[in-house]
């Protein structure tokens, strides 16, 4: 199973050097699991160039399955150890809105199926929202986009994103593979409010701005105004990887940024101290979802 899980890693990325960092692993102890895996099978998994790797025929349906797998021993190995305690009563989780292509929902409807006699109750806001509810006790858990630094609320880092920048398609840093930050610091910007978010949007300034000023030119609310507004011209804007992507519009260009690349958090935030077990057992599989990634 672990062989299978590093595996799947290196089929995602197609990267030994990436895939070995994720895995906190060294590249060619990740190359002798790989050759490993390939032998119990008993044919090749992938095709080792000189400058990229790519699946072969049976990696591709490994890659498929394989993930079938690890979702379903997951899952047995969740209800197993949920079954010998079963909590009740109403868990409260607020998503954040700048998340939803990361693993929260997964997390969720991983408890709901360990746990189905607790109620679930679920909204949706911005980080520094969700962290008022949670200090109010409106909420039980809290998805946010930032370290949260506040003595009575406690965080655990769920998922790291890369951060990249969207620019206008003809742009002329476009034409290059990766950008630096100092490519970036001087043009315009279009971002979002700072209220919205604060220690997530002072997470990208630190990372990519130092103390250099920010030239933002104009404010949208969510991922999806912001990059029609690059794709009109108005500036470049930093997202996670993930949104840029998959919200990428006509018109705009989405590139990296060079090494040391700047990233960003989805963290779940709880209150301890609370006799709440549904929270408890949350907080657990959160725990237990994220060693089982990083083996």
């Amino acid at each position: 199973m672990r062989r299978l899980e590093y595996f799947l890693v290196l089929a995602r990325v197609l990267h030994f050097g990436r895939a070995a960092e994720e895995l906190h692993i060294s590249q060619p102890g990740l190359s002798q699991q790989i050759k490993v895996l390939e032998q119990e099978l008993g044919t090749p998994l992938i095709h080792r160039g000189t400058k990229a790797i790519t699946l072969t025929t049976a990696g591709e349906v490994l890659r498929e399955q394989g993930e079938l797998v690890l979702a379903q021993v997951g899952l047995c190995v969740e209800r197993v150890r949920a079954a010998a305690e079963q909590p009740t009563g109403v868990l409260r989780v607020a998503y954040t809105r700048s998340g939803p292509d990361l693993n929260m929902h997964e997390l969720v409807e991983r408890f709901r199926m360990c746990y189905p006699a607790v109620r679930l109750s679920l909204s949706t806001a911005w980080t520094s929202q969700n962290l008022e509810l949670l200090e109010a006790d409106a909420v039980d858990v809290a998805f946010v986009r930032s370290t949260v630094r506040h003595r009575e609320v406690e965080s655990l880092v769920v998922a790291t994103e890369e951060l990249v920048m969207a620019m206008p398609e003809n742009h002329p840093l476009a034409a290059r593979e990766r950008v630096s930050f100092d490519d970036v610091v001087e043009l315009p910007l279009v971002h979002w409010p700072r209220e919205q978010g604060p220690g997530y949007h002072d997470e990208i300034r630190r990372q990519i701005w130092g103390d250099r000023p920010q030239r933002v030119v104009l404010e949208q609310p969510d991922a999806e105004h912001i990059l029609r507004e690059v794709a009109n011209g108005v500036g470049i804007a930093v997202l996670d990887e993930h949104r840029a992507g998959k919200l990428c519009p006509p018109g705009v260009r989405v590139r990296r940024f060079v090494e040391p690349v700047p990233t960003s958090t989805l963290v779940v935030a709880w209150r301890p101290g609370a006799a709440h077990a549904p929270v408890d057992r949350f907080i657990e599989l959160c725990r237990e979802r994220l060693g089982r990634v990083g083996r």
